[in-house]
């Protein structure tokens, strides 16, 4: 890689925290954040979130919703709480039908709740930043993805 390039990927990438008790998920998201030139780390359950996220100070959390120790609700208030986590962007992450869930989550300061399965795309979107979530469903249904439905 050129020394322009290098500098492009980094200023670029991002610092994101995956909170996910599927270690098959974790792994899943972790290759995709990595390939696109991020800085990926992970806690498995809700416990060990909160200090991960203070200590790592990310970017963006994607945190799962029904994890086994804690409702990611109570997860994402926590997060809120504390001033080094003020500019993150934090986004629920589910397979949950349940609306109520959602919005558990979207009350405790997630931005946005996201429904499995979720495309590369939609993380790409999301990752980069600035799309409103006017744009961002306009972009799912032009590209048949379901995640904010």
């Amino acid at each position: 890689m050129n020394k322009q390039a290098a500098k492009k990927v980094a200023q670029t990438a991002r610092r994101i925290l995956v909170v996910d008790d599927s270690l098959d998920n974790v792994r899943s998201l972790a290759l995709l954040f990595h390939t696109m030139g991020h800085h990926v780390d992970y806690a498995i359950n809700a416990t060990a979130a909160v200090d991960m996220a203070v200590q790592m100070r990310p970017d963006l959390i994607f945190l799962d919703l029904l994890l086994p120790d804690g409702h990611g609700a109570k997860v994402c208030s926590k997060f809120r709480k504390r001033t080094e986590l003020k500019d993150t962007r934090i986004f629920g992450v589910t397979a949950s039908p349940r609306m109520i869930d959602h919005q558990l989550a979207l009350d405790a300061g997630c931005d946005d709740v996201l429904r499995k399965p979720v495309a590369p795309a939609t993380f790409e979107r999301l990752i980069a930043g600035g799309a409103s979530r006017r744009k961002l469903r306009e972009f799912m249904s032009n590209s048949g993805d379901t995640a904010l439905k």
